[in-house]
């Protein structure tokens, strides 16, 4: 018998939704005890939820009978429940279960088809609020996905004794270099695998930072990247004569765009884009493009849905132009945008061409310093492995 767990796989402020929350769970185990799925199933509290099931190795009737119970408790309470990836001999219990008429849970094949009621009525006419927030919720869950298999990756190519201690080695790891978890999963993940008994990149050449011309020469260590940013936006509002600006960075694993310094815009504009996708916005446009949007109404523009544009308007954003950052083989990293609180504002030569060299500026370094960082990263995260290996222990 394997022992029930239940872990939050992600959470999330919904404030179109009843109970302005979505929660995401994963059960793992046999859940053989009615009581003990109910009290897992309360935990979360007043949510709307979605229970990963891939991870279950069985069903007793008695749990079945209680997730019945919980659901049509919540379907009182406006609270809806969908199971996902539930496996074959899990949904033949559920089906023997279920009482005639009695009520139902969603099943779906995937996390991801069970939230696409969610996405949908995100992109829906009644519920386009909902958007930032489904953006979020899908990155999460990629997050999450990307820790899991980094986690594997560690258990089996260096003998960690469970998830937990691999998880705890990318923390770790993750924080010191200024990473994060997700960000090192994702580069484990993408990276060569290293020759046994040596260093991951041998013969690395450690190259200086680039010259960047926004941010003043400083002997020592390179700015830390909120400072470099916070830098390069303040550039761009010197070039364009603006008070308002923001700097935006691209996840290239699933093409968000996350706000990451910003000037001049109040907390209703920075909570709405706070993370977007590259749809119904003019910096999303101009990074699936590639090439500079320039919009001369913001109240006319199509690059806008009806939602977005409200929230332009509102932060008195009447014109604005979105620069690319270039990166690798010319897919953008990022975006600098500036605004304006009329329309028609005209940008000369003279400044679209100092944008231009201010991003390219601002691509090269965040190429060196992502490189420089993750391969950092990536060879402490195999030193302390490796020290971890054969006794399951060891300082993380």
């Amino acid at each position: 018998m394997q022992h029930f767990s239940c872990r939050t796989v992600a959470e999330l402020a919904m404030p179109g939704l009843a109970t302005g929350r979505l929660t995401v769970l994963a059960l793992f185990g046999d859940a053989d005890s009615g009581a003990d799925l109910d009290t897992a199933l309360r935990a979360p509290g007043a949510t709307q939820l979605v229970l990963d099931l891939s991870g279950l190795r069985r069903l007793s009737p008695a749990a079945a009978r209680a997730l019945y119970r919980f659901a049509e408790g919540s379907a009182e309470h406006g609270r809806m429940l969908f199971l996902a990836a539930c496996p074959a001999d899990a949904a033949a219990v559920l089906a023997r279960t279920r009482q005639p008429g009695g009520p139902g849970c969603g099943l779906y094949a995937t996390v991801t088809d069970a939230l696409s009621v969610f996405l949908t009525s995100a992109a829906a006419p009644d519920g386009p609020h909902l958007r930032p927030y489904a953006v979020e919720l899908r990155h999460e869950l990629l997050a999450h996905a990307l820790v899991t298999r980094a986690q594997g990756i560690l258990m089996e190519r260096y003998g960690l004794p469970n998830a937990r201690s691999a998880a705890a080695l990318l923390r770790a790891v993750g924080r010191e270099h200024g990473l994060g978890a997700v960000r090192l999963a994702a580069a484990l993940g993408q990276a060569r695998p290293p020759r046994a008994h040596q260093p991951w990149f041998p013969g690395r050449i450690r190259l200086p930072p680039p010259v960047v011309g926004f941010v003043p020469a400083a002997s020592g260590r390179p700015p830390p990247l909120p400072v470099f940013l916070d830098a390069l936006r303040d550039a761009v509002c010197a070039i364009t004569r603006t008070g308002m600006a923001d700097v935006q960075l691209i996840d290239a694993s699933d093409n968000t765009l996350w706000l990451k310094s910003h000037c001049g815009l109040p907390t209703e504009f920075v909570n709405f884009f706070a993370v977007i996708d590259d749809t119904t916005t003019a910096c999303g446009n101009a990074a699936r493009k590639r090439r500079r949007v320039v919009v001369e109404d913001v109240a006319t523009a199509p690059d806008f849905d009806e939602t977005a544009r409200a929230v332009m308007l509102a932060a008195h954003s009447r014109s604005l132009q979105c620069t690319p950052i270039p990166g690798p083989a010319g897919r953008p990293q990022g975006m600098v945008s500036t605004h304006h609180d009329q329309p028609g504002h005209a940008y000369t030569g003279a400044e679209l061409g100092a944008l231009d060299r201010v991003a390219r500026e601002a691509g090269a370094w965040l190429d060196w310093y992502r490189t420089t960082t993750v391969r950092d990263a990536l060879e402490d995260l195999h030193r302390r492995a490796q020290g971890r290996q054969g006794d399951g222990q060891g300082p993380v």
